[in-house]
């Protein structure tokens, strides 16, 4: 069997490439993927739309894994051109009173990350299937994965998994198009203050968004949102 290495590649997926949020070896007894503990080692290799969960043996021998969809876009996409009826397979509709309001065009949202102090684990669930060296599969793969992940103790990989595993709020984004090259400071400034309205919360959002950027360029990195439990 290939090296899992190989296998994020067939998916156009690179450990090395500036969308990768996190990249961290989970022991087996701190995750649960539909409640079951996977034997071997697990590695969770994060990016800004999805996340790979993978199963290996010796120094990356790939011995099989799945791909959890973060992006409601791209799940939305998949269930259609697959002609897969989410209720059909579990998925619930998160958003549902908002969906559900007279006039409404908010579309059907089924990503879900659940966390709190007081809980030990994060919790995601959300579209995903099975991955190999194949390129293609079948809808039938195709399903609703829960994953539980313990948060752990060190600071530093607790934050990174979090943005791993989680969908991108707005300032997330807008590090993200400018760590992967997408927009320009320039670019940006304009954007964001062409969508400005005086008097609003987003003002203060903006704010403090290019406060930190201003902070952080500096040392070169942007400054983020605070960890979150």
């Amino acid at each position: 069997m290939a090296s899992y290495h190989r296998v994020l590649e067939v998916h156009g997926r690179f450990v090395n490439q500036k969308s990768v949020e996190c990249d961290y070896d989970i022991h087996p007894w701190d995750i649960l993927i539909n409640g079951e503990r996977w034997d071997g080692k697990v590695r969770l290799v994060g990016f800004v739309d999805s996340f790979y969960l993978i199963c290996y043996s010796g120094q990356s021998r790939f011995e099989h894994g799945i791909v959890i969809h973060k992006d409601d876009d791209a799940i939305r996409n998949t269930l259609q051109r697959a002609g897969v009826d989410p209720a059909g397979i579990g998925l619930t509709v998160v958003n549902k009173a908002k969906v559900e309001q007279e006039g409404s065009t908010e579309p059907p949202k089924y990503f879900q990350f659940e966390s709190s102090k007081v809980n030990l684990d994060y919790k995601i669930t959300s579209l995903g299937h099975p991955i190999s060296l194949r390129t293609e599969y079948p809808r039938s793969c195709l399903q609703r994965y829960e994953i539980k992940i313990r948060k752990g103790r060190d600071p530093v990989m607790k934050k990174r998994i979090r943005r791993g595993v989680t969908q991108h709020d707005l300032f997330d984004l807008l590090h993200d198009a400018l760590r992967l090259g997408l927009v320009t400071h320039a670019e940006l400034v304009g954007m964001v203050i062409g969508k400005t309205y005086g008097g609003t919360a987003l003002d203060d959002m903006t704010g403090k968004y290019f406060d930190g950027l201003a902070g952080g360029q500096g040392s070169k990195n942007l400054s983020l949102a605070g960890d979150r439990a």
